[in-house]
């Protein structure tokens, strides 16, 4: 088999198949990263049902709420695109001042699109600005088929289990994720269900102190910013042997000066496996 990524999750599975602690309680907060890292790949499916998917094209609607730094709401229609550890999301509205987001990853360079010319949205800029997002697998978890858990072999996170926490209201697991390489200062929580062990969120947050400038509109001088960004993952359904979300928030603030908060919601109603993808689609022209 020539695909790591793949290579990597049928070694995974299959040890965890043979292991005699198979049979897990869930409110076991003494286990080691890669034991929730095992019990939550089982989540997915099994190594061969894994194996099996090479890409995957997902389509929906999307609902964007400005409630901060702009106001009112659009619905437009979203997709996300993965194959091995390319990624494409992409959300599309009606609008001559808000056309969408585009974020994507070719396997070599992070891209995200812009509203106007040389003008990019709040949240592209700051993925543009943490490619890690991206060119980690993070963004999107398990609904793209290159999530970052599938291959923590080749890429050598650090990882930390911090145990049950209360995570926007709800108890689940929280696991620390620090890039092997290109890590800079942005904080990254996975979280799982504590009974399922599902992946249900992930939280993003920088703390920016005053001298730090991040573009050049920036100088020092201005206010402490703090960046969030939450995506949350819910309507789990087998596709293909394979337990996938079908309801995709993301929320993203900013704490500072532009004050920001808005959150899309994209819900899915169309999700294919192996349908061939042009490569051209994970590029943002």
């Amino acid at each position: 088999m020539k695909d790591p990524i793949l290579r990597s999750v049928i070694l995974l599975l299959l040890t965890l198949e043979a292991s005699p602690s198979a049979v897990w309680g869930a409110e076991d907060e003494k286990m080691e990263s890669g034991e929730l890292i095992k019990r939550h790949v089982a989540s997915i499916g099994t190594a061969q049902a894994i194996a099996a998917v090479r890409a995957r094209s997902i389509g929906g609607t999307v609902h964007v709420t400005f409630r901060l730094g702009g106001h009112g709401d659009l619905y437009g229609r979203a997709s996300i695109l993965s194959e091995a550890g390319k990624i494409r999301i992409g959300m599309t509205f009606p609008s001559i001042q808000y056309s969408g987001e585009q974020l994507a990853y070719d396997g070599n360079r992070v891209a995200t699109g812009h509203v106007r010319p040389g003008q990019r949205t709040a949240l592209s800029h700051f993925v543009y600005l943490h490619e890690l997002l991206l060119r980690e697998s993070l963004i999107g978890g398990t609904a793209t088929t290159a999530w970052a858990l599938l291959s923590t072999a080749q890429r050598q996170p650090e990882l930390k289990y911090t145990g049950l926490k209360k995570v926007e209201g709800k108890r689940q697991h929280e696991l620390k994720y620090r890039a092997g390489r290109g890590a800079d200062d942005l904080q990254i929580s996975l979280c799982f269900d504590p009974e399922t062990f599902r992946h249900t969120s992930s939280i993003y947050k920088l703390v920016r102190t005053a001298n730090m400038a991040t573009s050049i509109t920036e100088s020092p001088g201005q206010r402490d910013a703090v960046y969030k960004m939450l995506e949350q993952f819910e309507d789990f359904k087998q596709v293909d042997g394979l337990t996938l979300p079908h309801t995709y928030k993301l929320v993203f603030s900013v704490e500072g000066e532009p004050t920001v908060l808005r959150d899309w919601v994209i819900t899915i109603d169309d999700l294919s496996h192996n349908v061939p993808i042009d490569r051209k689609s994970f590029a943002v022209q």
